[in-house]
């Protein structure tokens, strides 16, 4: 366990071990917690909107998304570089959900990403038994027909991909309502059993990746470190 913070928010990074340890005794509390998944671009924008930092620094569990972020951190063990970039934990928790028959529910921003998602985690993980999937709109008042959808399957995970600031919030705002163990918020920016990234992503990516390091030297020269 490490604490770090980045662009003035707290995260913690644990090991894989360590990250598996508090998934297992979410389980066990009989309460929603919540898991989400850190990218460059997410820190980017919630170091300008302190709501958002907020909701990120409230989840029980934050995980890197890219290993950007464990080398501005300087943290760079090899073992660590390959659980982030090959998305080990993730993997894990299908399988846990895939042995047990635990059901899951799906929330994403329109059907094609949604059935995107889908495809995407059943990569990782064959025989993960979706119990239901809503699309997300922009519409706030919509949430409360979700919730129930959740509730009537009562799944023990949620997973979601929603765009940032919306998901954090969504998982902030909402959690007390949600009648699931677990709800894991994965990054639009991580890619997920994608063999081959096309070359938009890949300048996007490069771009953020530019623009997240110059944040990183301003925020370190404003603070004296």
């Amino acid at each position: 366990m490490q604490k770090v913070n980045i662009l003035g928010i707290g995260l913690t990074d644990y090991s894989l071990k360590e990250s598996l340890a508090i998934l297992d005794g979410f389980v066990r509390n009989g309460g929603l917690n919540t898991i989400l998944y850190v990218t460059t671009p997410m820190l980017i924008m919630a170091g300008n909107d302190e709501e958002e930092k907020n909701c990120i620094e409230s989840m029980d569990l934050t995980l890197c998304g890219d290993t950007d972020i464990l080398r501005v951190a300087k943290i760079d063990s090899a073992g660590r570089l390959y659980e982030v970039e090959n998305r080990v934990f993730l993997k894990e928790f299908l399988r846990r959900l895939e042995r047990g028959s635990k059901k899951v529910y799906l929330l994403d921003d329109s059907a094609e990403d949604l059935a995107l998602l889908q495809r995407q985690l059943e990569t990782y993980q064959k025989g993960i038994v979706i119990g239901g999937s809503s699309i997300l709109t922009d519409d706030d008042g919509d949430m409360e027909n979700i919730i129930n959808r959740i509730n009537d399957v009562a799944p023990t995970a949620v997973i979601s991909r929603i765009a940032h600031g919306r998901q954090e919030k969504c998982m902030s705002h909402f959690r007390a309502l949600v009648n699931a163990e677990v709800w894991l918020g994965m990054s639009k920016d991580m890619a997920l059993g994608d063999r081959k990234e096309s070359v938009r992503k890949k300048a996007v990516d490069w771009m953020y990746r530019i623009i997240f390091h110059r944040r990183i030297n301003h925020f370190r020269d404003e603070n004296g470190e």
